[in-house]
């Protein structure tokens, strides 16, 4: 009898590693990125800690009890080369890339901070470095026998109802919301551009308490904090929990429960996280689906982060 319970585990241990995913995020230390990361590693799966530090690194490591601690500072371009070769050298199968990190200048910003190779920092980091991040490891996904998938972390802002670009002075707000469109400009053309991988992003809910709104806390920490209250009392937002969940389920889910190139997204307020609870098709915006200003997104960023 102890041998064939012995074995029965043994059974049970080589199919859970079979079906275990080598998954690398982006932005683990904190918000949906970490609660995500403790999700997938309670499920048996290997995750990649992309964090803009080794401090952030081993922060996410703690958190999420266990995983891969790496550095990965997207507002690098030099930082992201590194962690792509770190990266194939350390895991030899990668199934899924997720897109997550973000940053939110400040509103009340006069001038634009600027990364390390001179590009507007949020738009350099949430969009230029995920992009140049993803075209490092596209060869990778491709050919190693794995799930070949890339999630993004859009948002429902992406649509802000208002042509896209800086106009006119500078606007933090506003070029938070022109990072989101490039995330999802990013995400239609990779599925038009590698037919070899299964592309999918999604709005992770509007999330205040969120780390990704540290810079308007700081321009305003009793504001913001009354309007998260707000937020929550009203019921059109979600926890943290809400957004990792989803993350989670895009990064896990089989191409049979969702099919390549979808925008998932749920009414405001809502807590579903899978196709069959709500969080299903989403609606993007005119420019989000303006395949031309796509393709030319792409090959402008291709210039940029060649340089």
């Amino acid at each position: 009898m102890s041998r064939c319970v012995g074995a029965r585990w043994v059974f049970l241990a080589i199919i859970q590693q079979a079906c275990s995913l080598h998954i690398a995020i982006t932005g683990t230390s904190q918000g949906i990125g970490l609660d995500a990361a403790k999700r997938l590693i309670s499920e048996g799966h290997t995750v990649y800690h992309a964090c803009r530090s080794a401090e952030r690194a081993g922060v996410a490591l703690e958190g999420a009890g266990g995983g891969e601690p790496m550095v990965c500072d997207l507002s690098s371009l030099a930082s992201v080369r590194a962690f792509a070769t770190e990266l194939k050298a350390k895991a030899p199968r990668l199934d899924v890339l997720c897109l997550n990190a973000g940053i939110a200048p400040s509103t009340k910003a006069a001038a634009p901070k600027l990364t390390v190779d001179g590009f507007e920092e949020c738009i350099g980091t949430n969009h230029l470095g995920h992009f140049l991040l993803a075209v490092l490891l596209q060869p990778h996904l491709s050919s190693n026998g794995g799930a070949g998938r890339v999630v993004v972390t859009a948002s429902s802002v992406h649509d802000p109802n208002q042509p896209g670009g800086a106009v006119g002075e500078y606007d933090g707000g506003k070029v938070y919301k022109d990072s989101k469109l490039c995330n999802v400009l990013f995400a239609r053309e990779a599925k038009k551009r590698w037919p070899s991988l299964k592309i999918r992003s999604f709005n992770p809910g509007f999330i205040p308490s969120s780390g990704l709104f540290r810079a308007p806390r700081e321009d305003n920490w009793l504001g913001a904090t009354a309007f998260t209250f707000f937020a929550r009392a009203a019921g059109f937002s979600v926890p943290i929990e809400v957004g990792g969940e989803r993350l989670a389920y895009l990064a896990a889910a089989t191409d049979d429960d969702i099919p390549n190139g979808s925008y998932l997204s749920a009414p405001t307020g809502s807590s579903a996280a899978r196709i069959s609870d709500g969080f299903n098709d989403g609606e993007i915006s005119l420019e989000a689906a303006d395949s031309a200003l796509a393709a030319r997104l792409w090959e402008v960023s291709t210039i940029l982060v060649s340089t």
